[in-house]
C-alpha cells in the first residue's frame, strides 16, 4: 500500500552495499511495509477502496468499522 507522506527509515547495521559501510544511509519507503506504524491504516484504506470501488456494496456497521458486511 502506498504512504501518505514521506518515511524514511535507517539500514539494518552491518549491511554492506558497494564494499562500503552504510551506517549513515537511509531509505525512502514508497509503500507500506510489515512493522511500520502506519502500515495498518495504509492497508486498510487499500482495502476500503477497493470494496468500494467493487461496487458490491460492503459497509462497516458502526460498531465496529473494520468489519465489513455486504447487504
Amino acid at each position: 500500500a502506498d504512504l501518505d507522506g514521506d518515511v524514511f527509515m535507517e539500514l539494518p547495521v552491518g549491511m554492506v552495499v558497494d564494499g562500503r559501510d552504510t551506517y549513515k544511509d537511509v531509505l525512502k519507503l514508497n509503500k507500506s511495509i510489515y512493522g511500520l506504524k502506519q502500515s495498518n491504516l495504509s492497508w486498510f484504506k487499500l482495502l476500503l477502496g477497493a470494496l468500494q470501488k467493487e461496487g458490491r456494496d460492503f459497509k462497516p456497521p458502526q460498531v465496529d468499522p473494520c468489519l465489513f458486511i455486504r447487504k
